[in-house]
């Protein structure tokens, strides 16, 4: 068995972003795309993952991958380099050497957006609550 250096598995994700992801609100379909994509991320950041490949890996329809991806793009989480590879920002998270983590954040596109730390601390409702229903009494007489 040959020796492997610990730089080989290096791999962080930002405290930060550890943090405010359940403030982002995200979907359940988004959460599982986020965490294939970093679960499939290479050195220098970068997944090697289609559309279709993500579908068939979490068995959802492509368009929810594709609705999913836009919302982690919207977010500047990642963004596309070409068909089926995907860079995850590497501000957020990134797999590799300090030298190739410094080289990745130098070359980010300029339209990537800054990753938004939402200004609450506090995660809102997952859903809006709905009005209780008033229970009618029972042998009321028909109009």
């Amino acid at each position: 068995m040959s020796a492997v250096s610990v730089e080989e598995y290096s791999i962080f994700m930002a405290q930060e972003l550890a943090r405010v992801m359940p403030l982002y609100r995200l979907s359940a379909t988004q959460r599982d795309v986020w965490d294939t994509l970093l679960g499939h991320m290479q050195h220098g950041g970068q997944v090697p993952l289609t559309r279709e490949q993500i579908a068939h890996r979490l068995d959802i329809h492509l368009n929810s991958v594709s609705r999913a991806m836009g919302r982690l793009r919207e977010l500047g989480l990642i963004w596309r380099i070409n068909l089926g590879l995907w860079q995850i920002n590497p501000v957020i998270a990134f797999k590799g050497s300090d030298e190739e983590w410094a080289e990745a954040i130098n070359s980010m596109p300029a339209d990537v957006p800054e990753v938004p730390f939402p200004a609450y601390h506090v995660r809102p409702p997952r859903r809006a609550k709905r009005p209780h229903l008033r229970s009618v009494p029972t042998g009321c007489p028909a109009r």
